[in-house]
């Protein structure tokens, strides 16, 4: 199982597949994860995604990973990694009764993008960062991963990693240029005219190799600490099932 898994995300063609959520958590536990979460459930979608979003990091995803399992071994005490985070959170969401909820997996591709239309993925090798940059290089990619979710007939993109709280208070990890317009129920505290969970998708002004940018998804990533944004490409869709 992990090595199948393994093998998928090795791969980055783009694809899609659906993958079932006990390939993910080898001992998924359906009815332990609905007590855990069901009073995140609101009559408002967009209420259910941000509770859900914000209080997973209230010791949900040390809890779903310690009495569920999860697939890559080397992983399965939660560290606040994204590949654990996203997976995660679509479970969550798949038990609040979202029927549509996908995980993306993406790797970071060049800044020219935007105005090009060329997905032109960076060389692991090329990442900045010397305690990362192994890692990558072992994986073939800059990694990262957000989640597809459907609600009220509308896709949404977010990454769980990014809308944390602090106190009362919930903080947007990402600089406001990185959300959709404001739509929901949480705006950006910088920007109150964006969403402060809602990531926009990225259409190029050119589409030269005639990609279809509505399933293959580019976001981008920019938090305090970065003096430019990244940009990540989907390169495999796993629809949660």
């Amino acid at each position: 199982m992990h090595e199948a898994i393994s093998n998928e995300l090795q791969n980055h063609t783009y694809r899609e597949m659906n993958v079932s959520l006990e390939e993910l958590f080898p001992k998924l536990d359906k009815v332990k994860v609905y007590r855990a979460t069901h009073a995140w459930k609101q009559t408002n979608p967009h209420e259910t995604i941000f509770h859900a979003a914000r209080e997973m990091w209230n010791g949900g995803y040390e809890k779903i990973l310690k009495e569920n399992g999860f697939w890559d071994t080397k992983y399965s005490s939660f560290s606040g990694h994204c590949h654990q985070c996203t997976p995660e959170l679509g479970l969550v969401f798949r038990s609040l009764g979202f029927d549509t909820v996908s995980y993306l997996e993406c790797y970071r591709i060049r800044e020219h993008f935007p105005e090009t239309g060329i997905i032109e993925k960076i060389p692991p090798e090329e990442e900045p960062n010397p305690l990362m940059k192994d890692e990558f290089c072992g994986i073939g990619r800059i990694p990262y991963c957000c989640l597809e979710v459907e609600a009220n007939g509308e896709k949404f993109y977010l990454t769980g990693k990014h809308v944390k709280p602090e106190g009362e208070k919930t903080n947007a990890l990402l600089s406001p240029a990185c959300y959709r317009n404001m739509i929901g129920v949480f705006a950006h505290p910088d920007d109150v005219g964006k969403s402060g969970i809602y990531l926009q998708p990225i259409t190029p002004k050119q589409n030269p190799n005639n990609e279809d940018f509505s399933k293959r998804i580019v976001w981008k990533k920019q938090t305090k600490k970065d003096p430019e944004p990244e940009y990540f490409a989907t390169y495999l869709r796993m629809k949660l099932i």
